[in-house]
């Protein structure tokens, strides 16, 4: 369906609602991601944590991307050393409170997301670190997912992970730090941000990030990051999902 954007932005990021070019080709959610995963092997979700909103796009969004998409794993961002939890949780034999959340991330609705998973029969996988390590938290994440792909040659995968993670050749005002879908650039993994309270509509529309309309376009998290100036939604993810303003 067609959907007019009336983004109400700051024109510092560069749209404005009276931008009228920005008519865009705008789907479902749950739509869009069995479109992306029926033709990738893994689809990133950037999270905002303890967003309730974009977790529940997440919840009605599985059991279509089971079903259609052939999606049977769930990569979250929980330590690696919870994952005898998480498989005493997916037998049965445990609640979800035996698995430990960090805090940051912990909530009822973020809870909810494991509960779907299991009862669709979705294998869970923690790929966060436990602790420091003299690797970088993306890149333990990313040999976490890969040896598990390597493993599971049949797997298709979900990954929700927060919004730094799934961004996309980032370039950085001091470091270079790549992040987790830079490091599963082997798998073509495609990488979907998330953006809080975009919308005047009372529903939220997924599209793909077209660089024509993204250029110089910076999200609440790319603002938020010491990133080089020229850094703009055009390159750095492949597709949003924009979410409604809730007052």
């Amino acid at each position: 369906m067609i959907i007019v954007l009336c983004l109400v932005m700051v024109t510092s990021v560069g749209i404005t609602s009276s931008n009228e070019d920005h008519i865009l080709n705008g789907l479902e959610p749950g739509s869009y991601l069995v479109e992306k995963a029926s033709k990738n092997r893994l689809v990133l979700i950037g999270t905002h944590h303890k967003n309730t909103h974009i977790h529940n796009v997440i919840i009605h969004s599985l059991p279509a991307l089971v079903a259609t998409a052939g999606v049977n794993t769930l990569f979250v961002e929980i330590p690696t050393s919870q994952q005898q939890a998480i498989e005493s949780f997916c037998r049965g034999d445990a609640g979800v409170e035996v698995i430990e959340v960090c805090e940051i991330i912990a909530s009822p609705s973020y809870r909810e997301i494991l509960l779907k998973a299991r009862s669709l029969g979705m294998e869970i996988i923690a790929i966060d670190a436990s602790g420091p390590f003299s690797i970088t938290r993306d890149e333990w994440m990313a040999r976490r997912v890969t040896a598990y792909l390597e493993e599971h040659p049949q797997s298709k995968g979900l990954i929700i992970a927060g919004q730094r993670h799934v961004l996309k050749d980032i370039q950085w005002t001091h470091v270079i730090e790549p992040s987790l879908a830079d490091h599963l650039d082997n798998y073509t993994a495609f990488s979907v941000i998330t953006w809080p309270d975009a919308l005047d509509n009372l529903l939220p529309v997924a599209l793909d990030i077209n660089p024509s309309y993204f250029a110089g376009i910076k999200d609440p998290t790319l603002m938020a990051m010491n990133t080089d100036p020229q850094v703009s939604l055009a390159t750095a993810a492949d597709g949003v999902i924009f979410m409604p303003k809730h007052r």
